[in-house]
């Protein structure tokens, strides 16, 4: 992002009271999220089509790098959890999800995107951000994953 788009994007955050989590910060507190392994936090919802791809590419990431230290959590965003309910009948997923009622939880992270994916190392620190969701996005996710699991060893 330029450094006038970024200003920019700060000075709306700073308007709405919501700054954004960026790459070097601390993550908010997720309630239930596992503390010392690398955490991808996930803001979902049901009317979201990048959801569709993103849901089962983070079940198969969460899947196979699990057993090594790495978690998922995802945030669903729905107004209605009957809604949430329904699409993960459609599309499952092994791992935790939570409701984020109140929106304190995208507030906390400054979500401006969905899905946007917030990769949190072992120490707590954002390590990347990815705000909606590709075939790429998963390629890349897998690489960050696995450099993020080999730190410290």
């Amino acid at each position: 992002m330029t450094s006038l788009r970024r200003a920019a994007a700060a000075l709306l955050c700073v308007s709405t009271g919501a700054l954004a989590v960026e790459v070097g910060d601390p993550a908010p507190a997720v309630a239930g999220a596992p503390g010392g392994q690398v955490l991808y936090v996930d803001f979902w919802a049901s009317w979201c089509v990048p959801c569709r791809l993103s849901m089962p590419a983070l079940d198969a990431l969460y899947r196979k790098h699990g057993a090594a230290g790495f978690s998922v959590v995802g945030v669903n965003k729905d107004v209605s959890e009957d809604d949430a309910r329904r699409f993960l009948q459609r599309v499952p997923v092994t791992f935790r999800w939570v409701p984020d009622r109140d929106d304190s939880l995208a507030k906390a992270f400054g979500v401006k995107a969905m899905p946007s994916g917030y990769l949190v190392d072992r120490k707590g620190i954002v390590r990347k951000v990815h705000r909606g969701f590709t075939a790429g996005t998963a390629a890349a996710l897998e690489t960050e994953i696995a450099s993020l699991l080999g730190e410290g060893k």
